[in-house]
């Protein structure tokens, strides 16, 4: 079930609005709000919030605002009559603006816009690394490891490294969702790239070998096999 609410202090346009996504696709839950008050108080995780800006009491653009420091991933598209109002929104980080009266059309291609850049994220997570030169972003599946040396992080990925000035625990730490581990003080290996293990080596399926602590033998390939179940269960 998909979440998406509509905020505008012109009942006639929610029920227009709602009506409209509906009919579009009937899988999705709509949640209406005369306010941007209303909307606060009752907010909760939204696929994304169509939302007038000149409301009465707090405008779009505040309850914007408000919006994300609660939620930093739904998409907030503004409805509004005025063009000047797409400045002052800028730090909403807005997917899309919509100027009234907004045809039917219109709606279902943002529609269209924010469930395909939904089901794309879903295919691949994507982070952001702050390198010793700039931030890149980097999908997760194409990082093989994190090694510490020279007081650096080493980030080994299927084409290129990059290094950041950070602790390898802090990393360990950060990276464990996503599916790595620390089998040494050293690295962060990300399992879906374990080829195979054999005593203190771990194979890599870039050809690269890989330090297994001794102490960290029987926990470490166990955690190893608990993964690769997980991910049998999971395309099962």
């Amino acid at each position: 079930m998909y979440l998406v609410a509509v905020c505008d202090d012109e009942k006639k346009i929610t029920e227009e609005m709602k009506r409209i996504i509906t009919e579009w696709n009937p899988k999705i839950q709509v949640e209406c709000f005369g306010s941007g008050e209303d909307l606060l108080v009752h907010y909760h995780p939204y696929q994304a919030i169509f939302m007038d800006i000149d409301m009465e009491g707090m405008n779009g653009i505040e309850t914007g605002r408000k919006v994300r420091e609660l939620d930093k991933k739904t998409k907030i598209i503004y409805l509004t009559a005025y063009r000047d109002y797409v400045v002052g929104a800028f730090g909403v980080h807005a997917f899309q603006y919509l100027l009234k009266p907004v045809k039917e059309k219109e709606i279902e291609h943002v529609l269209e816009e924010v469930f395909q850049y939904l089901e794309k994220s879903k295919e691949q997570t994507i982070l952001e690394f702050e390198t010793v030169h700039g931030i890149v972003c980097l999908p997760v599946d194409n990082i093989d490891y994190f090694e510490y040396e020279n007081r650096r992080v080493r980030i080994v990925t299927e084409k290129e490294s990059f290094y950041m000035k950070e602790k390898i625990g802090a990393v360990g730490e950060r990276m464990k969702n996503f599916g790595f581990s620390m089998p040494h003080q050293s690295f962060v290996v990300n399992l879906l790239h374990v080829k195979n293990v054999r005593g203190n080596d771990i194979f890599m399926d870039n050809g690269q070998i890989l330090p297994l602590a001794q102490k960290k033998q029987k926990s470490w390939k166990q955690e190893l096999v608990t993964y690769l179940s997980g991910r049998l269960e999971g395309e099962a």
